[in-house]
């Protein structure tokens, strides 16, 4: 599974606990047609390079134990941009969900991801500060939240041995053994 695919349903996730149970993901492009009120909408993600963090070098990983290593690439690390769309009937409903996003931002800051740690979860929008077309006698606000980093790896991992001991010689006569600790 991708890891842009396992931080989105994680953010859904979280969102369906936080914020309404019935919080769904739409596409950047597609069309929404909300089929009953209230509803919560994320809609992306928008992916936008952290180009300041991009890097050349590698990363490498040791295994003592079993005397191995793994060795890739360092990963590009990209921002995920969501549209957070909240469409109601009556206006005091709005306000329950305002106070509901912004407490679902202050209890989450940090999204934890199972073999990636955290990622930072911001707010780059505030609810209620995208003007939206509304075609439709509803009350909607939207907003724009960002999963910040999200490390996409290549795929092109090597492994192999680490060195456990070696033989040096010195002047032809003197030979030594070494071990060498990883």
């Amino acid at each position: 599974m991708s890891t842009i695919q396992t931080v989105t349903e994680t953010l859904i996730r979280l969102a369906k606990q936080a914020i309404h149970p019935d919080t769904v993901l739409v596409f950047p492009d597609d069309l929404f047609e909300v089929q009953r009120t209230p509803s919560v909408i994320l809609q992306g993600p928008k992916l936008a390079e952290d180009r300041f963090r991009r890097s050349q070098s590698r990363l490498f990983e040791k295994n003592v134990a079993e005397l191995s290593f793994e060795e890739c690439r360092f990963p590009r690390l990209y921002h995920l941009d969501f549209d957070l769309v909240v469409t109601v009937d009556r206006e005091a409903e709005l306000l329950g969900f305002h106070e509901s996003v912004s407490r679902f931002l202050q209890l989450y800051p940090e999204i934890a991801i199972a073999d990636q740690g955290s990622l930072n979860l911001t707010e780059l929008v505030p609810l209620g500060g995208l003007a939206r077309v509304n075609l439709s006698n509803l009350r909607q606000s939207s907003g724009r939240i960002r999963i910040e980093s999200c490390p996409v790896y290549d795929g092109d991992l090597h492994d192999g041995r680490l060195i456990r001991d070696r033989t040096f010689q010195f002047h032809g006569d003197v030979t030594e053994q070494r071990t060498i600790q990883p």
